[in-house]
């Protein structure tokens, strides 16, 4: 976790050299379940019918998530969409103060192929086997705009990425800054040495 963190800190004081840099975050309270509350509606709407035809050819995650679906009540559903707008609301309003907001683009460096699920961060196990998303999917439940861009980094070290936020309608906005850091600072695609 130290690395990422550097990593964040060091691209943070990168954007720093061209623009205001504070220190913010809305309030997240409730994030996580509300998440697994709507994804598991979701995918147990969408894809319950495979569960009884072809359970063989599904993953272990997404036989777990289709069953976590299947046990929410009408209430799990409405208490997560209100988490939600409560959620939604705090990010509209660090949008009062604030043109951006930038956060790492995820929780764990890229792992081997091998290992088909995240199931702890830096030694913590997950609750969940989609938990190690959680800085992403936070953003995908309010449905901001979001850019990621890769971060600087040094030959050696593993690709890392950070999400920029904007408020809903900032699309435009969000891209031109996007591309004055892409072209003052680095922050790029480079493509590994064959």
């Amino acid at each position: 976790m130290r690395a990422r963190f550097a990593r964040f800190a060091a691209a943070c004081e990168a954007l720093a050299g061209v623009v205001d840099v504070v220190p913010s975050s809305p309030d997240c309270g409730g994030a996580i379940e509300t998440f697994r509350t709507l994804r598991a509606a979701h995918i147990a709407n969408s894809y319950g019918e495979l569960l009884r035809t072809r359970r063989a050819e599904l993953t272990p995650t997404v036989i777990w998530n289709i069953e976590a679906g299947a046990k929410l009540s009408a209430d799990d559903y409405l208490t997560a969409e209100r988490r939600r707008t409560a959620i939604y609301r705090s990010f509209r309003e660090l949008f009062t103060r604030a043109d951006f907001l930038v956060a790492p683009a995820a929780s764990v460096l890229p792992w081997p192929n091998e290992i088909s699920d995240v199931t702890a961060v830096d030694g913590a196990a997950l609750e969940t086997p989609i938990d190690y998303l959680a800085v992403t999917f936070i953003v995908s439940l309010v449905g901001f705009p979001v850019l990621t861009l890769p971060a600087p980094r040094d030959v050696n070290e593993l690709p890392f990425g950070i999400q920029i936020i904007a408020p809903p309608g900032g699309e435009s906005r969000l891209f031109a800054f996007g591309r004055a850091i892409e072209n003052e600072l680095g922050f790029s695609h480079r493509r590994p040495p064959l």
